[in-house]
């Protein structure tokens, strides 16, 4: 397991052992063992918290270990986000849903299917420092199937799935299910009318140009799609606390996104704000594969911008 994976765990205990007091001196190893984690593993987990200043380091050893530690201001935001989010029905599907089809298609042999049983013994089952349930497994793949994400065979003592052609798709994306579910609508099914000067458009054309008047003249209307502008800013508040920004630079990211919700649906303001955004964020995390929500909320990001 990943020392990421056990800094869930340690946050939330470390929660319930401070009671919420940002004064409060924690034991790293007593956190470890009320989080059933081993107490051996201390030091790697508290060390990754103080790099993303989740928890601070109140006495140092010698040798450079700390036994001691204090959550930070992040620290307990993301922890009260960690146990809100894994006690989250919707949380825990939306999970799912985005995990199921990518860890079949990385994990099941070219033209074939990959055992569902397998996936209790991967990491992935971990979702904010829980285990999802197989009952929530196997929900969420009735789901994908419907959805027509998953090819599915059923026997009495195992479940095979394997990603159909739609799902190899979702799984080269690097986009959320909802915004690549809302990109694969098929063209003309929404009969809105939009009138541009004397040019009537049936349907909605998102990201297109109309040219209209005489001469050089041209009026372009180039549009963003709101349901995934919408989940853009979702994922983006949801990746903030783990940038690792300064106070000030966090509160800058937090108008910049608030901006990007309210001004984001024209593509020419919602760009210069994105761009805005980038700049506050070092490009090292955005590029890293060790936190792949932030990644994958800056790849939707620049594609929905450029």
């Amino acid at each position: 397991m990943t020392t990421a994976r056990y800094a869930d765990q340690f946050l939330q205990c470390a929660l319930d052992e401070s009671g919420g007091d940002l004064q409060a001196f924690l034991s790293t190893e007593q956190v470890m063992l009320a989080a059933n984690l081993d107490p051996a593993d201390a030091q790697a987990v508290a060390s990754l918290l103080s790099a993303r200043r989740m928890v601070t380091r109140a006495v140092n050893q010698a040798d450079g270990s700390f036994d001691l530690i204090q959550l930070t201001a992040n620290g307990l935001e993301e922890a009260h986000r960690l146990r809100r989010d894994s006690r989250s029905r919707a949380e825990r599907e939306v999970y799912l849903h985005n995990t199921l089809v990518r860890w079949a298609y990385e994990n099941a042999p070219v033209g074939g299917r990959v055992r569902l049983q397998l996936f209790a013994t991967d990491e992935k089952r971990w979702f904010c420092g829980t285990e999802v349930t197989c009952n929530e497994v196997d929900a969420a793949v009735d789901y994908l199937e419907v959805k027509g994400l998953l090819k599915v065979e059923r026997a009495p003592n195992f479940t095979d799935v394997a990603p159909t052609v739609k799902g190899i798709d979702f799984s080269h994306s690097h986009m959320t299910l909802r915004t690549f579910m809302n990109n694969d609508r098929p063209a003309g099914t929404n009969n809105v009318s939009n009138y541009i000067a004397s040019n009537v458009v049936q349907g909605n054309a998102p990201g297109s140009n109309m040219a209209t008047g005489g001469g050089n003249t041209q009026t372009v209307n180039q549009g963003v799609d709101t349901d995934a502008l919408a989940v853009l800013v979702a994922q983006l508040r949801e990746v903030a606390p783990r940038l690792d920004l300064s106070e000030q630079d966090a509160q800058d990211f937090a108008e910049e996104v608030d901006a990007l919700e309210r001004e984001g649906a024209d593509h020419q303001r919602g760009g210069r704000i994105w761009r805005s955004i980038g700049r506050l964020v070092p490009p090292a995390l955005v590029t890293a594969t060790a936190d792949q929500s932030v990644q994958q909320a800056f790849e939707a990001g620049s594609a929905m911008f450029g």
